[in-house]
């Protein structure tokens, strides 16, 4: 392990208990030492994602965009381009979010502003995506953005105020039941950002809120990727995009995102909801989640299994497949058998 900061790919080598234990030892001493590390350490316990800038895995290098820093931010102003900011709604490692008021007073509005003290080109990047990505979704299971502008040399964007908590707030083990209406928006959500070619590749709870009218939205596209036509060609670098502990595994193999990989993300998400936890290695999501929690409806534990399957080809092609399966299963209050609607689902892949 070199001394100098940890590359991403260590990091998720790290998290995922796949380092030799000298490494493994080398890389706690160096967070213990490194701010910037440990910070990172920190924020990826948290669910927060990696960084949007392409991370090569081959060559096997210090990863050297990562200097050490003391990770201080900006601070924006009381009032921002005619937004007064009331209070902060959260932060993540590109920006924060505020609540704000427009110039008028009348409406409230979610303002995410990027804070970084010299935000660089990644940073930027980001917020450029996300702008053009949800500029090109309108639907009521995805966040509704205003406007965007900038202030001072950093980007900002205006979105619609979701009260409620993210899903990262909530406490699970929840009901079958209620997982199955989440399921249902973010299924929906999804399904709009695919059609208009958008891989959301960052979907983890932290990344959903939940309204108080039980709609369920999508926000913070900031490592979106598009595709179809009038989308180049990828360049061939090999790339970790998105939260470890939902990377799907092709990704983390550095395959390129697909429909089929934010719908690996959304089965983790879910199988997380309905059990307060993550999948164990080599064992059936469907079995668990049958066998943990007694009453679970087995046509739901196969959706989800299908979701987390290892191999893409055997996932749902498209969100519209899982969403009509979904819908499928909304109406019943009786176990339903799987086989049936895993077969339907088969029979409708690409």
């Amino acid at each position: 392990m070199p001394s100098n900061c940890l590359c991403d790919e260590d990091v998720v080598a790290l998290f995922e208990g796949r380092l030799p234990v000298t490494a493994n030892v080398l890389a706690h001493h160096h967070a213990a030492r490194c701010v910037a590390c440990r910070t990172l350490l920190v924020t990826l316990a948290h669910g927060d994602a990696l960084p949007s800038e392409a991370v090569p895995l081959e060559g096997g290098g210090p990863c050297p965009r990562r200097p050490c820093v003391t990770g201080a931010t900006w601070t924006p102003p009381e009032v921002l381009d005619g937004f007064r900011l009331e209070r902060l709604l959260g932060r993540g490692g590109m920006g924060a979010v505020y609540l704000a008021r427009d110039a008028l007073g009348a409406r409230r509005v979610a303002l995410k502003v990027c804070v970084a003290l010299q935000p660089d080109a990644g940073t930027l990047a980001s917020f450029a995506t996300e702008a053009r990505a949800i500029a090109r979704i309108q639907h009521p299971n995805v966040v509704t953005m205003h406007g965007a502008g900038e202030f001072d040399g950093r980007p900002y964007l205006v979105y619609e105020y979701v009260g409620g908590r993210s899903l990262a707030e909530l406490r699970p083990p929840l009901p079958w039941q209620r997982v199955l209406g989440i399921a249902v928006g973010l299924a929906s959500g999804l399904r709009a950002a695919h059609r208009c070619g958008v891989l959301h590749r960052d979907l983890k709870p932290g990344n959903a809120i939940l309204g108080p009218d039980g709609t369920v939205k999508l926000i913070d596209f900031g490592l979106a990727t598009f595709v179809g036509r009038g989308v180049p060609a990828p360049r061939g670098v090999r790339e970790v995009v998105g939260t470890p502990r939902y990377l799907a595994p092709e990704i983390r193999m550095g395959e390129s995102a697909t429909p089929r990989s934010d719908l690996h993300a959304l089965g983790l998400l879910l199988f997380e909801l309905c059990t307060g936890r993550l999948p164990p290695a080599r064992r059936g999501p469907a079995a668990l989640l049958t066998e943990w929690l007694p009453g679970f409806n087995p046509g739901f534990a196969a959706v989800i299994a299908c979701c987390l399957a290892e191999d893409p080809s055997e996932r749902f092609a498209q969100a519209d497949v899982l969403c009509a399966v979904l819908e499928h299963l909304r109406p019943w209050s009786a176990p339903v058998p799987p086989s049936g609607l895993v077969h339907v689902a088969r029979e409708q892949r690409a």
